[in-house]
This record gives structure tokens, sequence and C-alpha cells, in this order.
């Protein structure tokens, strides 16, 4: 438990953390359907206005983050262990949104929030899981 613990502390203070770009008012607009509360300190908050963002989907609500995946299965959503730009990932207990994959299909762009307490964006392997939580797979938004 402590390893895992000194790996968590070491990820969130050596990981780089980029900040949200500035967004207009209708972005700002927008956030009022958001059914999560917080800002980019959530990963739900950020996930779902994310998706609101890069598709106009506004989703309903899933729940805490590790129900999303079986939430939005049972909504109806095609949900994958495949990766797909466009896409939430999830994890035991945390969510991010899926802006590209790569060539190879091996590693994913995410954008989030509440990572280490913040908004963050990077690369990541597409199908491993990530610190102690467990991968669930992707929720396709189409």
């Amino acid at each position: 438990m402590l390893a895992v613990l000194l790996c968590l502390i070491t990820v969130c203070t050596t990981a780089p953390s980029v900040r949200a770009e500035e967004q207009d008012e209708e972005w700002y607009a927008e956030t009022a359907s958001n059914p999560y509360w917080g800002s980019w300190t959530n990963c739900v908050w950020s996930a779902w206005q994310l998706a609101l963002q890069y598709t106009g989907i506004a989703l309903p609500s899933f729940g805490a983050a590790g129900n999303w995946y079986s939430n939005a299965q049972a909504m109806g959503y095609t949900v994958s262990s495949v990766p797909a730009a466009n896409s939430i990932v999830c994890w035991s207990n945390h969510v991010g949104y899926v802006t590209a994959v790569s060539e190879d299909g091996q590693s994913v762009y995410i954008v989030e929030g509440g990572y280490c307490g913040t908004y963050h964006e990077g690369w990541f392997p597409a199908y491993v899981p990530r610190g102690w939580q467990a991968l669930y797979g992707y929720i396709y938004l189409w």
C-alpha cells in the first residue's frame, strides 16, 4: 500500500500540469446544463463538459466516475475495450475524454479534469490500468 501511495505522489508531483485555455462566454453558458458540480477539479464534470464541447452531445448523468461505463451501457450507449477518438475512457474511479488514438492504436490522447486535482492532457497507454485504477473501457459517443 505504501508503494502505491508513493507512486501516486510521484505521478502527481512529476506529471506536467496544463491549464485549460481561456473559454468564451458561450462555453461558460453551456456549463449551466452540466449535471455535475465543480470544474476542472472534478473528472466527471470535465468529461461531461468536454463531450459537449467536442461533439455537441449533452450526456445524461451517469453517476460517479466508477459507474459511467456500466450505466452508459445500461442506457444504450456502445461501450468497448477498443479506444476511439471522441469517446470517454473509464477507469474504476476516474473518467477522461479521448481526443485522439495513435496510429498503432496503443496510445490515447486524453483531456481530463481531476487528474491530481486539476486540468491535464497527454498521451497514455490505451489498454492498461492507470495507477491503482482498473481500466473498464471506452464509451462511444456516436
